[in-house]
């Protein structure tokens, strides 16, 4: 993968995590707080298809994103990549040594 040309990284997402906040009554609320924003990456379609659910018709779409090398992405962040929320289902196993970061993430269905 390390064979990428630095111009096909011409997409840019935020990685986002998941925060607990206090809500000032003793509970907590979870948001998304940015990790990353202006991240450059290369996006692929992986795939796609629809389910019916709750007599709703919703599309999914599997999407590889490949991102400049970094350690600071865990499977439960989530990347908004032109306003629309992906869920990382998978980031490929490799070593500080690569220059990029394969990130499989799904659109189009809940954490």
């Amino acid at each position: 993968m390390d064979g990428v040309d630095p111009g096909e990284l011409d997409q840019k997402i935020t990685i986002n995590r998941e925060t607990l906040t206090d809500d000032g009554m003793g509970g907590q609320i979870v948001t998304r707080a940015a990790v990353a924003s202006n991240v450059w990456a290369k996006a692929r379609a992986l795939s796609g298809g629809e389910a019916e659910r709750f007599d709703k018709l919703n599309a999914t779409a599997m999407v590889r994103f490949i991102i400049r090398y970094r350690d600071d992405i865990q499977h439960d962040d989530q990347i908004v990549w032109n306003g629309v929320e992906h869920n990382i289902r998978y980031i490929e196993p490799t070593s500080s040594r690569r220059l990029y970061l394969a990130i499989d993430a799904e659109r189009g269905v809940a954490q």
